[in-house]
């Protein structure tokens, strides 16, 4: 009975403080903008200038980030069954485009096979025989701290272990955002290591966010008012 009470204690603290996100009216609005593709599989709508979100059907909303600069771009995650999923993304930019995971359970990876090269933490390949296990490109690797030059947009890997042992989040400091995918997950923690690995990288990001004025992060699974908010 203590440890359910101890992991209930964890998880209303780290879920996002309501209140204090709908006061800024940052989670009180849908940030997904208008829609500029959509098929049977995915609907993409414009965050920004040069970022979109995409949003399978499959698996809650599961979301993917484009997201550009002004020589390449990056896809950040692949949906849950998502084909031809680079053709769709040339038809958003006209920059080349990487393919980066912040995880690689099945519901990030579904559009992968689509694209010659993909970047995930190497914490997380254990799952790729079961997740990816039909995936012919090349598999790298990327590394905490490591910066993304898009070409006067820098992108920052932080690893944030806790959902899975490879989880990753993606932060751009010039625009106060990030993208976390389930490592903090639409208010939901889905813990697949342990409470202690996921302390440490609440805390850390915590201190991250605050050092670096970062104001929300869009999650794995968006659906419109859903941000997660230090």
């Amino acid at each position: 009975m203590r440890t359910y009470i101890f992991l209930a204690a964890v998880l209303l603290c780290l879920m996002p403080d309501k209140a204090d996100a709908q006061g800024t009216e940052i989670n009180s609005r849908d940030l997904r903008g208008e829609v500029v593709y959509q098929d049977d599989e995915v609907v993409f709508r414009q965050l920004d200038e040069h970022t979109w979100i995409g949003n399978g059907h499959r698996v809650y909303n599961e979301s993917l980030y484009l997201v550009e600069g002004n020589d390449h771009a990056i896809l950040i995650d692949a949906g849950t069954v998502i084909p031809g999923l680079d053709k769709i993304v040339a038809k958003i930019t006209s920059k080349p485009v990487t393919m980066m995971l912040t995880h690689a359970h099945g519901d990030h990876v579904g559009g992968v096979g689509s694209f010659p090269e993909v970047y995930l933490n190497a914490g997380d390949m254990p799952l790729v025989p079961n997740n990816m296990r039909n995936y012919k490109g090349h598999i790298k690797y990327l590394y905490d701290g490591e910066v993304i030059d898009l070409g006067g947009r820098e992108i920052e890997v932080i690893f944030t272990p806790g959902h899975t042992a490879g989880s990753a989040t993606f932060f751009d400091k010039s625009k106060h955002y990030g993208f976390s995918g389930d490592a903090f997950g639409s208010t939901n923690l889905l813990v697949f290591t342990n409470l202690s690995t996921e302390m440490y990288t609440a805390e850390r990001i915590e201190n991250y966010m605050k050092k670096n004025d970062i104001h929300f992060l869009f999650p794995g699974h968006y659906n419109g008012d859903n941000l997660e908010t230090p």
